[in-house]
């Protein structure tokens, strides 16, 4: 159903409606978040959720915040997925939330983000719940998500698992994801990947309008701003935050990983591009076919979809074979060329320039 709570872009902050959710602990509630302007993004989303109710025993209620971009066909597939596990779904419209995110910081995610990463930053507006369990739409949950809902943030604002690729700079203090973190004002050591999150939402409502707070951030930060959320609640959030099992957040490096018992983050390995030859393809798919975008697939249908994923995976293939070379070459050059020192220079250099501008633009 649709929630009737919808927050305006006004100044003054809505206050959430605390008898409007259940508050039974034997609810677990879990948000995600939609931007489909393809029409395809739901699906993912979908996939996710279904595999949260394969694999949990409890009562779940799942919270999708969206814009005007989820069409009419996905959202009653989400309902029916939801009723034929007989769990619960809320729908909240966060347009107008949209359209309150800076046009610099929209064109700035559009290099490798999209703006509905950002909508996970007004969850707290909209969901009246001391806690909630947020996942990204690329999730595999292959555990009973339970254990999530159990982890005990304490006084911290979030609990998460650290980042893969930015903790590799923690030994490096002259790196530039180094540099750039202590630039975002955050260590690698700590900081966080924002696709899985335990959030304290009664601790950010009470710090007062985040979401405005954030979007400060990210204007006056784009020199650092990489990716989206992450480095807003990394920054924002720095000190507060609990460091959780990396089983909560494998984040996929190669197909020996042990995924059992594990949420599975497919942020360096889209499952719906490629052929099922990986643990987590498979399981992708699997859950694809229990969910509603897959329940009425005909067999020429399933011939179809698999027929244009090999096609796309082999000439996949075939392009990174043809790349391994230049790779090579390019790895190499990159070492003669100090492209890192480069890199943290160009960073640097970006720095200054902000502050200078936004200095005139002051004056």
């Amino acid at each position: 159903k649709d929630s009737t709570m919808r927050p305006t872009p006004n100044a003054q902050r809505p206050t959430p409606n605390l008898d409007s959710c259940p508050k039974s602990d034997d609810i677990i509630h879990v948000a995600m978040c939609v931007y489909d302007p393809s029409g395809t993004y739901s699906q993912h989303t979908g996939v996710a959720m279904t595999s949260i109710f394969e694999n949990t025993h409890s009562k779940v209620t799942v919270h999708i915040l969206h814009d005007d971009t989820l069409t009419e066909d996905n959202r009653q597939k989400f309902l029916r997925t939801a009723e034929k596990y007989s769990q619960s779904i809320e729908f909240y419209d966060v347009t107008e939330y949209r359209d309150r995110i800076s046009q610099d910081v929209k064109d700035f995610l559009m290099n490798s983000y999209t703006v509905g990463t950002l909508y996970k930053l007004a969850i707290y507006e909209f969901l009246p719940l001391d806690k909630v369990i947020y996942l990204d739409g690329d999730i595999l949950v292959n555990l009973d998500i339970r254990e999530l809902w159990e982890i005990d943030t304490e006084d911290n604002y979030l609990a998460g698992v650290i980042d893969d690729i930015t903790s590799l700079a923690k030994n490096r203090p002259l790196s530039f994801w180094y540099i750039a973190c202590r630039m975002n004002g955050n260590l690698p050591e700590t900081h966080i990947n924002a696709g899985v999150l335990v959030m304290n939402l009664k601790k950010i409502r009470n710090r007062g309008d985040f979401f405005s707070e954030a979007m400060r951030y990210a204007v006056d930060n784009l020199y650092t701003y990489r990716s989206g959320d992450q480095k807003v609640f990394n920054a924002l959030f720095f000190g507060k935050i609990k460091i959780i099992s990396n089983k909560f957040n494998r984040q996929l490096w190669n197909a020996d990983d042990d995924l059992a018992e594990s949420i599975i983050h497919l942020n360096l390995r889209k499952s719906w591009k490629f052929a099922p030859k990986m643990y987590a393809d498979r399981l992708y798919w699997k859950m694809y076919f229990r969910s509603a975008w897959g329940e009425n697939i005909t067999s020429d249908e399933f011939v179809d979809i698999f027929a244009d994923i090999n096609v796309a995976d082999t000439n996949f293939l075939h392009h990174s074979y043809r790349q391994c070379i230049k790779r090579l070459l390019h790895g190499v050059w990159r070492r003669v060329n100090l492209s890192e020192l480069r890199s943290i220079v160009a960073l640097i250099a970006r720095y200054i320039k902000h502050k200078i501008k936004k200095r005139f633009t002051r004056s």
